[in-house]
């Protein structure tokens, strides 16, 4: 059997697509030679400790989170999967961003054939290539950490529930739920996934429900941390999200909605996935498949919730391409699969000669937001590196440091293991622990005490301290104006200083 023009072309354009995206990831990845972000250099040595000290240890890094109490580690296969990294790195750090690459290199391999199976086949590539030419998801290439994997496990969860096949769902379900605290939101997709197929054939399958819950149980009971892990899911699957929903508690950007400038721009493709979507269903008219109906309602959800947080955007642009895919192929096997002469001649060159050039624009503003981005996180994660290398030569061992943003022990914890810090992750781990010295402890951060130095001191218990210049110059300028303090290092960005 011979394989025709077509097929060649087809072909070779999606390799040129999947090289381009993997080289891309490379490139990208080592415009900085430190991290992007604060997770991964926590990830990355979580996987050291699992490596020095087994499945089973204590927390002790975050004194002042319930962490140090009833510690369950949330994404623990991901720590397991980094393991090989940091066991064949000399750098731990390196090997951080080379498990970047390799997750993100399976991503993309993986979103390709789930495409070929839900797109017509000529625009697989190119639907491919509609999620790389998005600043905003390509970021999630570039930081070492687990969301990537976890939203390749909802997209296989879903397309597996479609399919009612029980093995792979309940496998899915059981690694996604070691894989990350969000795990048992698997069985809102099944539920979701049940309430159309009811209403597209009067079909209820209890038996996915059941699955499911079959797999999130085991995966709790056999994690190592049990019973903990199930507080972890309270509090970081449960309490977050309200709390992103009202003010009371700080939380990471990724919790609050972006500018409607840099949702356009950063997805550029999502909105257009949507036009098509209602023009296909307007002008064509085709009877959405099970398949569609599912992605649809998938993707409807993530794209409501995407205007109260920006996280929900990341897990949403894949399933709006694969919504789009799919409802596009559902249009050509109405017409015999023959999509390219069903009266569409006329639009279909101008429409790819538009696409062409928006790709182009698109592609263009991807690259400079990206450039910018890499000098973004080169200059203030050597900060924080010259930071945790200051730590390890200026103070001494088992200290209990102070750490204005709750954020910043994810570095300090990567960079310097030896030393305590307050909180990690996520503040609702101090808000658990005791509701009243998180409060006090976002004062003294602040500057909003009057005296810091004895609740520093007597209170929590520290001898030093740091405080980044970006939101902490209150409290940055009464250590200035207090002898009892002495600052120890100080740059652009932060300072380091001691309490007498």
């Amino acid at each position: 059997m011979t394989l025709s023009s077509k097929d060649y072309l087809y072909k070779i354009l999606t390799i040129a697509v999947l090289v381009f995206g993997i080289v891309s990831i490379i490139i990208v990845q080592f415009w900085t030679p430190t991290l992007f972000g604060a997770d991964g250099y926590l990830h990355i040595r979580m996987a050291e400790f699992i490596k020095a000290h087994g499945l089973k240890y204590d927390f002790h890094w975050a004194r002042y989170s319930t962490f140090a109490r009833n510690f369950a580690d949330k994404d623990l296969l991901y720590h397991i999967l980094l393991i090989p990294f940091v066991k064949f790195s000399s750098n731990i750090f390196f090997g951080a961003k080379l498990s970047a690459i390799f997750f993100s290199a399976v991503f993309l391999i993986f979103f390709f054939i789930i495409l070929r199976r839900y797109s017509i086949r000529p625009l697989a590539p190119l639907f491919l290539l509609a999620l790389l030419i998005s600043d905003r998801f390509f970021l999630l290439f570039c930081w070492p950490r687990q969301m990537i994997l976890v939203i390749a496990l909802t997209i296989a969860g879903i397309h597996f529930l479609i399919e009612e096949k029980y093995w792979p769902v309940f496998i899915i379900t059981f690694t996604y739920c070691l894989t990350h605290v969000s795990g048992p939101y698997m069985l809102l997709y099944a539920i979701l996934t049940e309430l159309t197929r009811f209403l597209n054939s009067r079909r209820f399958n209890f038996k996915s429900l059941w699955v499911v819950g079959l797999g999130i149980v085991i995966a709790y009971l056999v994690h190592p941390n049990f019973p903990h892990n199930i507080l972890v899911f309270y509090l970081n699957s449960i309490m977050v999200p309200i709390y992103s929903l009202k003010w009371g508690l700080e939380l990471g950007a990724e919790f609050f909605p972006i500018s409607t400038r840099d949702y356009l721009l950063g997805y550029p493709f999502l909105i257009l996935a949507i036009v098509f979507i209602l023009l296909i269903a307007v002008f064509l008219r085709p009877k959405a498949t099970l398949r569609t109906q599912v992605f649809l309602l998938h993707s409807s959800v993530f794209f409501i919730f995407s205007f109260l947080s920006q996280r929900y955007i990341a897990h949403g642009y894949p399933l709006i391409l694969l919504s789009l895919a799919s409802y596009a192929r559902d249009y050509s096997q109405e017409n015999g699969g023959q999509a390219e002469i069903l009266n569409l001649k006329p639009l279909l060159y101008p429409g790819l000669v538009s696409l062409c050039i928006l790709g182009l624009l698109f592609g263009i503003s991807t690259y400079k937001n990206l450039r910018q981005s890499a000098l973004v996180h080169r200059a203030y994660d050597s900060h924080y590196e010259a930071v945790g290398e200051f730590f390890k030569q200026n103070i001494p061992k088992k200290e209990l440091i102070f750490h204005a943003n709750w954020s910043d022990s994810q570095y300090f914890i990567g960079l310097d293991p030896d030393n305590d810090y307050f909180v990690t992750f996520d503040p609702i781990y101090m808000v658990s622990y005791d509701r009243q010295l998180y409060n006090l402890y976002r004062d003294v951060s602040f500057g909003r005490t009057k005296d810091p130095y004895n609740i520093l001191k007597d209170t929590f218990k520290v001898n030093y301290g740091y405080a980044g210049k970006n939101f902490f110059g209150g409290l940055i300028e009464q250590v200035r104006r207090d002898s009892r303090f002495k600052i120890l290092g100080e740059d652009s960005l932060g300072v380091v200083f001691r309490l007498e």
